[in-house]
Order: structure tokens, then sequence, then C-alpha cells
């Protein structure tokens, strides 16, 4: 069990990083004008963001056999947070 443990730590470190590496080229090369809207390119970071939170919540702070209480609240707050931020960009 703890081998089978560590690989999906791993795993998991290795999706958060390419995950990142992903919304940082996004955030570089996307050009508003042509394909991508500054409304897709924000979306499309805050909706990377909850991935990678979510995936920390369940695989780091080991919640996923947490209390279900616990569980959902931290992770509305992962949801509810990017998509604030997102609304407050977009709106201004």
């Amino acid at each position: 069990m703890y081998t089978e443990s560590k690989k999906r730590i791993f795993i998991s470190y290795l999706a958060l990083i390419a995950l990142t590496l992903i919304s940082a080229m996004i955030g570089e090369f996307a050009n508003p004008e042509t394909v991508f809207s500054e409304t897709n390119i924000v979306i499309t970071i805050s909706l990377i963001v909850i991935i990678k939170e979510q995936k920390i919540v369940d695989v780091f702070m080991d919640l996923k056999h947490a209390p279900q209480l616990w569980r959902y609240l931290l992770l509305s707050y992962v949801v509810l947070v990017p998509s604030i931020i997102a609304g407050i960009y977009l709106i201004f």
C-alpha cells in the first residue's frame, strides 16, 4: 500500500507540474487578437487552477478519505475563489 500511495503522489506531482506549464504557456503565448479571446484565456486558466487545487485537496491534503463535510467545504473554496477572481477580472 505504501508503494502505491508514493506512486499516486508522484503521478499527481507530475500532473501538477504539467498543468502549471500549460497554464504558463497559455498565458505567455496566447494572443487575444487571434484564436483565443481574453475571456477564453481567463476561463481556461481558471479551470486549470481549479483542477490543480482539487488535486492538492484530494492527494496531498488527503481529504479524499476525510469526513465529507470537510472535503466539500474545502472543494467549494477551491471553486469559489478562482471563479470570483476570474469574474472580477472579466467585469473590469
